[in-house]
């Protein structure tokens, strides 16, 4: 379990980038590539995105929804399976690896025991993560947090390398297809698996016309678009093996 400290303060892995005195960037150094933002730096659309699609009561529960708690476990028992994680559980199993095996005791070896204790574990800490943050603070780590494949953790890093473009000026498909990544990111990636990313997307698209975030014309129309990609080239690739960046790196305490 996350201690209180841990939750106060927690901590990510981010890239470390290496610039010239004038500015250029000579290379990035990282396990986890990712680059932290700030909540105002996030699309008004990509937040009314993730919660119409992962939690549409996010601003109206304290980290535990039962009402969707309850409404998975009797779609779950009909075999419909669904999630019913609220935002901050899944920041919390995220940014604490709740579920990682050195974060388990000896009951992990009973398949049931160890769901319903990491669970726990994610209920009790989301509860602390809403009692010393605002939600605005927790969408910004929970963006901050997410994988989104091939090594690209967050969202300004996922945007720039997708789409070349930053988390504000991302269009609804776009958003729509960040968003539709999270609930499996290896089965929604659009460079593996262009078109379960147009369904998922679309799915999310469904979503947000549900809950009057766009238009059913909107949704009609956007739906039809399909999955475009402007994949960033690796820009350090020709520099990879330089003079300049190898006596960096030998420099640095990675």
């Amino acid at each position: 379990m996350p201690s209180l400290r841990a939750v106060k303060n927690p901590r990510q892995a981010v890239a470390t980038e290496i610039y010239t005195s004038d500015s250029v960037l000579i290379g990035k150094f990282f396990r986890e590539n990712r680059t932290p933002i700030v909540y105002k730096e996030l699309s008004p659309l990509l937040v009314k995105t993730l919660v119409c699609t992962e939690d549409i009561r996010f601003y109206n529960h304290h980290g535990l929804d039962l009402f969707s708690l309850f409404s998975s476990m009797l779609s779950t028992a009909k075999g419909d399976q669904r999630g019913g994680s609220t935002i901050t559980q899944q920041l919390a199993k995220n940014l604490f690896r709740t579920r990682a095996n050195n974060h388990m005791g000896l009951l992990q070896y009973i398949p049931l025991l160890r769901t319903l204790i990491s669970k726990t574990k994610e209920w009790i800490t989301a509860i602390k993560l809403e009692f010393f943050y605002s939600k605005e603070d927790i969408l910004e780590m929970y963006f901050n947090t997410v994988d989104f494949g091939n090594n690209w953790y967050g969202i300004k890093v996922a945007t720039d390398n997708y789409f070349q473009l930053q988390p504000h000026d991302l269009k609804i498909e776009q958003c729509a297809m960040l968003i539709g990544m999270l609930k499996a990111t290896s089965t929604y990636n659009p460079r593996k698996n262009p078109e379960k990313a147009f369904e998922r997307r679309n799915v999310v698209l469904s979503q947000m016309a549900k809950y009057d975030v766009i238009t059913q014309k909107v949704c009609d129309s956007v739906s039809k678009i399909p999955v475009i990609l402007n994949l960033k080239k690796n820009s350090m690739a020709d520099q990879d093996n330089s003079y300049i960046r190898t006596l960096v790196e030998k420099k640095l305490e990675i």
